[in-house]
């Protein structure tokens, strides 16, 4: 049975995770029904809770402490619908994790007989870490995820390594070289 729960577990995560994948575009806003809880996340990092109300090809607009605040597209980084999902992740995951149960007790009882008891343990092993990775899964649904900006090189150049065995010389006027202290 201790073989059996890491297999479970990988099983169950890799069966999960293509579940949440949504390919990112700002028309999937249009999945949004005006007053339902969203969390937007602008590129600054700063996030704002409140109720969708609409949104167009250039922003959308939130109703966030009785007020409406309206925010680019160019500034929006994700937008996520809150709502009460755990229960749906908890049911995938339990679902998920009984059939992995199942496929295991299967494949345990085609090598081996007389562990009907293994097979039911795996089962319901195998169901409740699936629950449980499926409650753990995240309530908010992503709908909007700007894609990645490429980061350019800063024009900023970085001062050159000081040679430390050059320190404290001069030239011929006195004067300390660049490598040397400047004052």
């Amino acid at each position: 049975m201790r073989k059996l729960l890491p297999g479970c577990l990988l099983a169950s995560a890799l069966l999960a995770a293509p579940l949440h994948a949504q390919k990112s575009q700002w028309e999937n806003l249009a999945q949004i029904k005006p007053g339902n809880k969203a969390q937007v996340v602008e590129q600054s990092l700063k996030s704002i809770l409140g109720k969708f109300v609409r949104y167009s090809e250039t922003d959308l607009t939130l109703m966030s402490n009785g007020k409406e605040i309206v925010i680019s597209k160019q500034q929006v980084y994700r937008v996520s619908i809150l709502g009460k999902n755990r229960t749906r992740n908890t049911l995938i995951g339990l679902v998920i994790g009984t059939g992995v149960g199942v496929g295991m007790g299967v494949g345990l009882m085609e090598h081996e007989t007389g562990y009907g008891g293994a097979v039911a343990g795996s089962i319901f092993g195998c169901a409740g870490v699936g629950a449980g990775i499926g409650a753990a899964m995240p309530s908010a649904r992503e709908i909007y995820r700007a894609e990645a900006v490429p980061r350019t090189a800063t024009s900023a150049v970085s001062p050159p390594a000081q040679n430390r065995s050059d320190e404290g010389k001069s030239d011929e006027s006195g004067r300390a070289t660049a490598s040397g202290p400047s004052g």
